[in-house]
């Protein structure tokens, strides 16, 4: 293997004559915004073509928008750069990196709420390879100043597992690439990162080093590329402490009980600095989503609320989606799903999708026999251990729809992948180091049953073998505010 100092030029020179490919087939079709630097303030295009709405939706729902792989994309972004940029810049304070072989919509945190997990990274340990993973990037970047960014796999295993070693405590238990879990979680962190074109394999094959880490055969050869790098954020250090030691005993708490969201997320307090105005974070929130809480910034939530219309029509005539707002939250509407690009959607013909909606049935009965009770912000306080003969009886009932996988599964170890979604779907958080399970407001969205056995009590039935919402979302023809769900 030989170390090839001139990556970063090739990857410069090859996007540039992809772009250049670009080129010829823009000149008759661009749109330019060359009047946007002359509009009056908090003035913006009315622009509402499918393309804009299009180019929107790839900056959210990809990110990284690559010239190398999906060069039709990338030319829409580039089409409407302005007026994208123009948008974020009123809207949501987001910038938008622009390099000559792709876009990256920079979506920066104001709190440390948690999110959905990516459908490829699926533990703890996975986001934790990716962040070492960056700080390895970062690391060669700044040594080598942007040249020689070609690594062999066990220089990279050797210098995280020893800086992790160095803070072990303090943000978890070290990495251990002795350990074949902690081996998979690596080799998850780095497919992430090439299926964002951020690295590249030059020689050599991963799997075989974390499937058994001692064979003569399993030394890889990487290169990042200029993407790795455009991944870094800069934190305030001062501010992601105070909200990690708060976070430490507040997994699963809401504001009401005095050590939530109000004794983290303050006013001037962020992960990035100074805090945004609160209709911006509820901007940025929506458009993160899978939905934004009231719990979770009780003043960004009021002010959505005070300013409905106007968010309402302008997630209309920017993106042509729909506001649903909620008494305890709110979410984005678009082509018939919750939220969309924002998070996983469900599939009514997997089996695991199936139980993370009858179990949300069963939530719901919960609470209309006043077996549980919501708190102010809707949340249902739960230990798990109350959950497990809830989903028994469940799967007592529902699991002869299920495939034979999931029939010789532990009850158990089912659960805990169906925990696993649900924190996915935004329904459920935790549990916390005390198991208590904090249950979301859009749980009480869900009432679904199979249609064989719902026949005798339902009026209407569509031929259909799979679970179905029972409640459904009303749309009128004005593009307007929706407030339909409650427990």
């Amino acid at each position: 293997m030989s170390m090839d100092n001139d990556g970063e030029e090739r990857y410069a020179e090859e996007s540039l004559l992809l772009e250049q490919a670009v080129d010829l087939d823009d000149e008759e079709s661009a749109v330019v915004y060359t009047q946007a630097e002359e509009l009056p303030e908090h003035t913006l295009p009315f622009a509402t073509s499918r393309d804009l709405f299009l180019a929107h939706a790839a900056l959210l729902d990809n990110t990284i928008v690559s010239l190398r792989e999906d060069a039709d994309t990338y030319r829409l972004v580039r089409t409407h750069f302005a007026a994208l940029q123009q948008w974020h810049e009123h809207y949501t304070g987001w910038r938008i990196q622009r390099h000559s072989a792709f876009f990256r919509l920079e979506r920066s945190l104001h709190a440390a709420i948690p999110v959905f997990l990516d459908d490829k990274l699926k533990r703890a340990r996975d986001f934790t390879c990716l962040a070492w993973l960056l700080w390895f990037a970062e690391k060669r970047y700044l040594a080598g100043g942007g040249r020689n960014q070609q690594f062999l796999l066990s220089q990279l295993v050797e210098d995280v597992q020893s800086q992790s070693q160095e803070v072990a405590g303090e943000i978890g238990p070290a990495l251990d690439f002795r350990s074949q879990q902690d081996r998979y979680s690596m080799w998850r962190a780095l497919d992430y990162l090439m299926r964002l074109s951020g690295l590249s394999t030059m020689e050599g094959e991963v799997k075989r080093w974390a499937e058994e880490e001692g064979q003569p055969d399993s030394e890889v050869l990487f290169e990042f590329t200029p993407i790795a790098h455009s991944l870094i954020e800069a934190f305030n250090e001062q501010h992601v402490e105070m909200i990690m030691s708060a976070q430490r005993s507040t997994a699963t708490s809401t504001p009401e009980q005095g050590i939530g969201v109000d004794g983290v997320y303050k006013e001037g307090h962020s992960v990035a600095g100074q805090q945004p105005p609160g209709l911006v974070r509820a901007w940025r929130t929506l458009l993160l989503g899978p939905a934004f809480f009231r719990m979770d910034d009780p003043p960004a939530f009021a002010a959505l609320k005070a300013n409905v219309e106007q968010v309402s029509e302008e997630l209309s005539r920017s993106f042509g989606w729909l506001l649903e707002l909620n008494r305890d939250y709110a979410c984005i509407i678009r082509g018939g799903t919750l939220s969309a690009g924002s998070g996983p959607t469900f599939m009514l013909n997997s089996a695991y999708d199936q139980m993370v909606l009858l179990l949300c049935s069963a939530f719901r009965d919960q609470v209309e026999q006043q077996i549980w009770s919501p708190d102010s912000y809707g949340c249902l306080h739960v230990a798990s251990r109350d959950i497990l003969p809830l989903f028994h009886e469940v799967r007592q009932r529902y699991g002869s729809h299920w495939g034979t996988t999931v029939k010789g599964s532990a009850t158990d170890s089912l659960l805990n992948d169906i925990f696993e979604r649900m924190r996915q779907y935004g329904i459920l958080r935790g549990p916390d180091a005390e198991d208590t399970i904090l249950i979301l407001p859009t749980a009480a969205r869900y009432s679904v049953g199979y249609e064989q056995q719902a026949a005798s009590a339902a009026a209407k039935a569509t031929p259909s073998k799979t679970a179905t919402r029972s409640k459904k979302i009303v749309r009128t023809s004005k593009a307007g505010p929706q407030e339909a769900f409650d427990w």
